[in-house]
């Protein structure tokens, strides 16, 4: 199915310090389940992020969760099969957002490194895949001086922290990764609104996810199946 990309809603996480959940256990698994000490939990749909884990595969980045079962949180898109050691005592955040309201979003990851392992015994270029490359992020649109999204933008820019970032499609599905504000432009011209563009790099990895946020109604529904006109008998064919 397409969906249009009217409807799409950007989120950036409003600076507020979330009280953190701890960690009891984890799961090398893909996808992770991370279970969280009796309290309160993050529920279906929320963007979670684990910290003082020592697993890189899921340290201070940012997932949704797909299920949740008895303090149990399913991490969606999320893959901790390579981790070696078991999970240290960590912490899970669940940030609150802001709308980040913008023109054109763009999330791009390029070509990685390719590493040459050729040698004289090969009779052609033999080559292994090294790290992706660096990721980028864009997202223009109009400046507003009253805007608090633009103003938590700006903010991470001078300051250099990492913010999360959430899009959300209007089917529900969407993307979300932990982000570095290098890039806050604002422009003016004649007879144009005055725009503004903010972007950088993303830090981590960028998480794919299915579920939507808690409460989500989408905007689009899915396409009604088409009836094939069932075949007629002899009778129906000579009335």
């Amino acid at each position: 199915m397409r969906i249009s990309s009217q409807g799409t809603i950007i989120m950036i996480d409003d600076g507020t310090a979330p009280a953190p959940i701890d960690i009891v256990s984890a799961t090398k698994a893909k996808p992770c389940v991370i279970t969280v000490a009796a309290g309160a939990s993050p529920v279906v749909g929320d963007i979670i992020v684990p910290r003082s884990t020592g697993w890189n595969s899921i340290e201070a980045m940012p997932f949704k969760v797909s299920a949740v079962a008895a303090g149990a949180l399913t991490l969606e898109d999320s893959d901790t099969t390579r981790e070696a050691n078991d999970i240290q005592i960590g912490t899970v955040e669940v940030p609150t957002f802001l709308e980040l309201c913008r023109s054109t979003f763009a999330a791009n990851q390029p070509a990685g490194a390719t590493i040459d392992v050729t040698t004289l015994c090969d009779v052609a270029h033999r080559i292994v895949a090294g790290l992706p490359a660096i990721g980028t992020w864009t997202a223009a649109g109009f400046y507003d001086c009253a805007d608090v999204a633009l103003e938590r933008a700006r903010d991470a820019y001078r300051s250099g922290e990492d913010v999360v970032l959430d899009v959300r499609l209007p089917d529900g599905c969407g993307l979300t990764f932990m982000a570095i504000v290098n890039t806050y432009d604002v422009t003016l011209g004649i007879n144009v609104a005055v725009a503004n563009t903010v972007g950088g790099q993303i830090d981590g990895r960028v998480n794919f996810y299915k579920t939507p946020a808690p409460d989500f109604v989408p905007l689009v529904v899915g396409t009604q199946a088409r009836v094939s006109p069932r075949p007629q008998t002899d009778q129906q064919v000579a009335a």
